[in-house]
């Protein structure tokens, strides 16, 4: 957890130079989108809305299109550090609301490791390749991360100083992989609805 606090510790600092560095919104070729929010599973998961920070810098290709790439922090089962990229487009030109639709993707990096009980169900699993039949039950697995995609769609909401208020609604597919001993190889696939509230400048 002492990983997790720096590495928001990390972001914000970055957040907060880029405020001070970069153009308003409209006017400079780089966009810095910070967001939190939460993943929503079904009621059987153990964790039903784990929170993800993510913070990426975009640069405008042209007009309301821009592309860019992104880090943050999630807290699922374990702590993953993201590494994002996205590409995001703008409707309209009105000067307060646009609305938007983005496509990120990107890989987790497992920062840490876990223990598995047979007995914990936390994702929608989907597959476990082994050479044995099964796993002991509380045994310590590294978690590898794994690939995700997350489509979303929101609004910003521009402030006359030029800040912008974010509200995303998305979907979140995600696999992690686990290692243990022997060459144990646990895979989790899950699907989640994605809500965030953040800030843009």
């Amino acid at each position: 957890m002492k990983k997790a606090f720096a590495l928001i510790g990390i972001l914000l600092c970055t957040t907060v130079f880029f405020s001070f560095s970069q153009e308003p919104p409209g006017k400079g070729k780089f966009i810095n989108f910070t967001e939190g929010g939460v993943l929503i599973g079904n009621s059987e998961n153990q964790k039903k809305a784990p929170f993800i920070f993510h913070s990426s810098l975009n640069y405008v290709l042209y007009k309301n299109l821009s592309a860019g790439i992104g880090t943050g922090a999630e807290f699922l089962k374990e702590t993953y550090l993201p590494l994002t990229a996205n590409i995001l487009y703008q409707f309209g030109n009105r000067k307060a609301v646009y609305p938007f639709v983005r496509f990120r993707a990107g890989y987790d990096i497992g920062l840490e490791s876990t223990t598995y009980s047979e007995n914990y169900i936390y994702y929608s699993y989907s597959s476990i390749t082994s050479s044995y039949p099964s796993y002991p039950s509380q045994e310590k697995l590294k978690a590898e991360g794994g690939w995700m995609i997350d489509p979303s769609v929101g609004i910003i909401v521009y402030t006359r100083a030029g800040l912008g208020f974010t509200l995303s609604a998305g979907y979140r597919h995600q696999t992690l992989k686990y290692s243990g001993k022997n060459d144990y190889l646990f895979r989790a696939e899950y699907n989640r609805l994605m809500l965030a509230l953040g800030v843009t400048f």
